[in-house]
């Protein structure tokens, strides 16, 4: 087990990759209640910022959609046992979405949608993002709360160059779409899910707001 002293920057720089992993947050445990209680504190620059939301505001926002599926993104292979290990492990936070518009893809009754995802400045450029985007483990997580799922969709800002390069390098590719975002136009990403199971799509839901 990796041994954590001082500040997640300082864990970080001994850090492996194999050992992310992605932890569901509605469910209730106890590694859940931790990371709760250390993702309101989480900060990013501000031009990151612009990009996408805070746990403080979208954490309440998927608790209170039972479409939306919230997880932390953990660099710690064991468990987290207590605040101090739980804070210098949490790398990030995302939310899947079961309900998908249609503006976005051509099947949304066969889709999940990625939102509202960071890795804090301390873990960025150490590969938690491709490692956390890619198979097996975010489609594993997938595989739980959107079985239905065949494709993982997501939106991403067209002036955020370095997002767009880790979601090519975790297999995305463009649609060719583009939607609308509070910080100007958003293109479309997506991937095949390697779930192996593809029950009867989803129902369909309709939803305004971006997808950020």
């Amino acid at each position: 087990m990796t041994r954590w002293r001082g500040s997640g920057r300082r864990a970080a720089a001994s850090w492996d990759a194999a050992q992310v992993r992605l932890v569901r947050l509605d469910e209730e445990t106890g590694e859940s209640a931790l990371l709760r209680r250390v993702l309101p504190e989480h900060r990013l620059p501000s031009e990151q910022l612009r990009f996408t939301g805070l746990p403080a505001q979208t954490l309440p926002d998927a608790d209170s959609d039972p479409e939306r599926f919230p997880y932390a993104v953990v660099a710690l292979a064991g468990a987290l046992t207590d605040p101090a290990t739980a804070r210098a492990a949490c790398a990030g936070f995302g939310v899947l979405d079961r309900a998908v518009r249609s503006q976005l893809v051509d099947a949304p009754e066969r889709a999940v949608l990625l939102r509202a995802y960071y890795v804090t400045p301390q873990w960025q450029g150490r590969g938690v993002g491709r490692t956390s985007c890619s198979p097996p483990l975010l489609d594993r997580l997938a595989a739980e709360v959107a079985p239905h799922a065949e494709e993982i969709v997501l939106c991403v800002n067209q002036s955020n160059l370095p997002a767009q390069r880790v979601y090519r390098a975790a297999g995305f590719g463009f649609t060719g779409n583009t939607v609308p975002g509070e910080a100007g136009p958003q293109d479309v990403m997506s991937r095949p899910l390697y779930t192996g199971i593809h029950p009867e799509p989803h129902p369909r839901y309709r939803r305004t707001e971006n997808s950020q």
